[in-house]
């Protein structure tokens, strides 16, 4: 499993990239593009307090040791993906051995949602309109009562 996390980037650019760099990314790594995940946090990248978003990124690719060797290609292809997004552009790369990493996938369910597999949700909820004034008053005045003795 490859985990390619780009921070400075708007989270919904980096939707497109994944979409146009995992087969490349899979058919570098020799692996499914199953194997081929990114995280773009909203967040700021920041220097001396000021935001780099965009002028700066920090791309960090978290890898199985043994795919070290193809380090160079895939910094070459995630540069020529990218670069056309920021000005400048930083690269690691972060490798772990696979006996270190567990996987708990559910049998019973499609692997990855989809565009195809996903439920969208009408946001264009109607609300129904209505003449009644909203309640202005004291709404713990019987609480109120209770703990002061019923006074």
């Amino acid at each position: 499993m490859v985990t390619i996390t780009v921070i400075g980037l708007d989270p919904y650019m980096v939707r497109q990239i994944s979409k146009d760099l995992s087969e490349k990314l899979a058919d570098i790594y020799e692996c499914s593009v199953d194997d081929i995940n990114f995280y773009s946090p909203e967040c700021l990248y920041i220097h001396n307090g000021v935001e780099q978003n965009t002028w700066n990124i920090l791309v960090k690719v978290n890898a199985p040791l043994k795919v070290k060797v193809m380090q160079n290609d895939v910094a070459k292809i995630i540069h020529d993906f990218i670069k056309a997004t920021c000005i400048n552009m930083a690269i690691e790369f972060y490798y772990y051995s696979q006996d270190d990493r567990y996987e708990f996938i559910d049998d019973t369910q499609p692997r990855f949602m989809t565009e195809d597999n996903s439920v969208e949700i009408d946001s264009d909820v109607e609300y129904e309109e209505t003449d009644e004034e909203p309640y202005l008053g004291n709404v713990f005045e019987d609480f109120e009562k209770k703990i002061n003795g019923g006074k």
